[in-house]
């Protein structure tokens, strides 16, 4: 399978990483090439990955991909998807889906009918949001009351310097990244339109003309409220998402590395009655998930390629849809928190 892959840092590296194992668990032969900027960074790769390296995406020939993964910065993805137009039939751009809906409404306008493009919200495939989301769609909880997410970190010093925190390199502050993979759960765990009601946002550590802190308060067409947390200056990495439903709730709990490991935790109504306490009636469906896995994961997915973690799974890999539906929150939010577009 002809891989290219745009983009050689963390993202990039964390999508080579993933098409390694694959190899390894499924007996996939792949040609990967990589495109960076960076002629160390290349050298490295290609020791690593044994993968043919490129500074220039005009520099390759003819040739047709199978996939191309796009991993740059979101300044650089609009231009890099047009050029994979002609290059593969299956693109997949990391999160999000232009800097703004604007942006991303160009992308589509462009998109030829027979390409498929996908959007990197690979958050769908971490274990213990995976099983959530299925359990949601299962009605496992009953009707759904309330949905409260998390989502922060407090990066490190001189991030500041970072494409990440520049306000027209990354489109805005935290509500584009990391907010937009909490935004497209959101989506998920609504089964109908959800509104922007209110929020308040925060700025003023990292002074680079972006928000710094988000919480955002939404209610879907059945009543149900969703609150959403996203920050860049939250010191001890954070994520949790509740759910809780008429029949029980659903807690999910860490996301690897600096977050911890990930647990999933469910519980029904009254579990108390069994005897004991509430806390001794729940399940945990995790033990010990690392929670490094969400690009394999989601790579399976998109390969049409089985699973031995996620099974009987109903949610499937963002395609360009998706990436809109999650845009048009984006837009709506940002209204809602008179957030000025930065691009």
């Amino acid at each position: 399978m002809k891989i290219l892959i745009i983009g050689g840092g963390l993202i990039g590296c964390e999508r080579l990483d993933a098409l390694k194992l694959i190899s390894i668990n499924h007996s996939v032969d792949f040609d990967i090439t990589v495109i960076d900027k960076n002629q160390e960074s290349l050298k490295l790769l290609k020791e690593k990955y044994n993968c043919n390296v490129y500074t220039k995406i005009n520099d390759l020939d003819s040739s047709k991909y199978e996939w191309v993964f796009i991993c740059t910065p979101h300044s650089d993805a609009p231009e890099m998807i047009y050029k994979s137009f002609s290059l593969a039939k299956n693109i997949l751009v990391e999160k999000p889906l232009g800097r703004n809906l604007e942006e991303c409404e160009k992308i589509l306008d462009k998109k030829p009918k027979d390409v498929q493009l996908y959007v990197g919200l690979n958050y769908r495939f971490y274990l213990g949001i995976n099983k959530l989301l299925n359990h949601v769609k299962e009605n496992y909880f009953g009707d759904i009351i309330s949905v409260n997410m998390i989502l922060g970190h407090g990066n490190s010093p001189g991030m500041e310097k970072s494409w990440k925190l520049d306000p027209i390199l990354c489109g805005g502050g935290c509500l584009i990244d990391p907010g937009v993979h909490l935004l497209d759960l959101a989506l998920l765990l609504s089964d109908t339109e959800l509104k922007v009601k209110g929020g308040k946002f925060w700025n003023g550590f990292w002074k680079t003309g972006i928000e710094e802190e988000a919480h955002i308060y939404l209610v879907n067409e059945n009543n149900s409220i969703f609150n959403l947390q996203t920050s860049l200056n939250r010191w001890k990495s954070t994520f949790r998402i509740e759910v809780n439903g008429t029949e029980g709730y659903g807690i999910v709990n860490g996301r690897g590395r600096s977050y911890g490991n990930q647990e999933y935790i469910t519980g029904k109504r009254w579990g108390w009655q069994s005897g004991g306490s509430q806390v001794d009636s729940e399940i945990n469906h995790l033990e010990n998930y690392s929670a490094d896995d969400s690009f394999y994961e989601s790579m399976l997915a998109l390969f049409s390629l089985e699973s031995s973690q996620i099974t009987n799974n109903i949610i499937l890999p963002a395609n360009d849809n998706d990436g809109r539906k999650v845009m048009r929150l984006l837009k709506d939010c940002r209204l809602s928190l008179d957030i000025n577009d930065t691009c």
